[in-house]
């Protein structure tokens, strides 16, 4: 009997917990990291969204000013101090709608790098919006 006390300690259930507990950190971990992604592409997200917005209301206060693609540019990454984009671009036109009304269009696209690199997968998020205004005659 003293031979099995002393041996105890060799039973194949008690490392069980700690296998389990090194299977389910290291899953917790991964979806931190992927909840984490996810706001970073969102942030950027966020901030394309109102880039785009503030360069079609910049375009919107004149027909000089919708046909100004630097400007519009300009107004539109002057938004964008804090995101974690890079090849970022800004494209605008103009155009007619169906009533006659001159309308400007600002598009924003971004690329947000991921976090967690999947080898043979995705590597960067491509981020855009487009943002339509009339112009004020």
């Amino acid at each position: 009997m003293s031979k099995c006390k002393r041996f105890r300690f060799l039973n194949g259930e008690d490392g069980q917990s700690m296998v389990e507990s090194a299977f389910v950190f290291t899953f917790l971990m991964l979806v931190l990291l992927g909840l984490v992604d996810f706001a970073y592409v969102f942030q950027a997200y966020i901030g394309v969204v109102n880039a785009a917005n503030v360069g079609a209301t910049y375009g919107s206060t004149s027909a000089t000013a919708a046909a100004n693609q630097t400007a519009i540019a300009a107004a539109a990454l002057a938004e964008s101090n804090q995101w974690h984009c890079s090849n970022t671009s800004v494209n605008s036109s103009t155009s007619t709608d169906a009533y006659g009304y001159l309308k400007v269009s600002v598009t924003v696209q971004c690329q947000v790098a991921n976090l967690i690199v999947i080898p043979n997968g995705v590597s960067a998020i491509r981020v855009s919006n487009t943002a339509v205004r009339r112009v004020r005659t």
